[in-house]
């Protein structure tokens, strides 16, 4: 499982590349595109956890 500190790095990376490829125009869209890759982070995490629990594959 990944720490805390691992999941703020790595949605830190997501933003930063998603930024260098798209960059927001606006608050609002930098606040959805946060919460977005913050979705996608912890998605990604839950699949790690039950995939570690039963051998679940993708």
């Amino acid at each position: 499982m990944r720490t805390e500190e691992e999941v703020r790095e790595r949605i830190a990376r997501l933003e930063a590349e998603y930024d260098d490829h798209d960059p927001p125009s606006s608050a609002l869209e930098e606040e959805a595109e946060v919460a977005i890759l913050r979705a996608i982070e912890e998605l990604e995490w839950v699949l790690e956890e039950y995939d570690a629990e039963s051998g679940f594959t993708t």
